[in-house]
């Protein structure tokens, strides 16, 4: 009896590790995903500019922001259409909204406004978390050290 018992959960717990991992590979739809690594080259330039701009921001400083904002806006442009098929109507939901975010961020550097600008970010990085969360397959939160306490 002992020896069935120990297949019995060897067996749920290979099924189980297999669950997870076919579900952190997106049920393997990435294989055929040819326009990630376009997606990660621009998402890892918006990582740039939120860092850069997080950097100011904190010196209560507008620095660079406008053009950081306005680069983090044309890079969604450009991947909006390079979504995976998966969950392809979230993330161009998500990305016209970070789109309006930074535009609105770059808005309120241009007019100097650092308390607006400070703001808009705040709303701005908590979206990059979502869409992280809710399409990007499971992966870590966007930018985690930017979440408010």
């Amino acid at each position: 009896m002992n020896k069935r018992l120990r297949l019995v959960v060897a067996s749920i717990g290979v099924l189980a590790l297999s669950a997870v991992f076919w579900a952190c590979e997106g049920g393997g739809s990435h294989d055929t995903d040819n326009n990630l690594p376009t997606r990660r080259a621009k998402m890892r330039e918006i990582k740039i500019s939120t860092d850069r701009i997080m950097a100011v921001l904190k010196n209560r400083s507008l620095e660079g922001v406008e053009a950081d904002a306005k680069r983090m806006q044309a890079n969604w442009a450009t991947v909006i259409d390079l979504y995976p098929p998966d969950h392809k109507s979230k993330y161009i939901n998500y990305n016209k909204e970070a789109q309006q975010r930074a535009l609105a961020l770059a808005g309120h550097a241009r007019a100097g406004n650092v308390n607006a600008s400070v703001k808009e970010f705040r709303e701005l990085v908590p979206m990059c978390n979502t869409c992280h969360e809710d399409c990007a397959y499971m992966l870590a939160p966007a930018f985690p050290e930017y979440e408010p306490n």
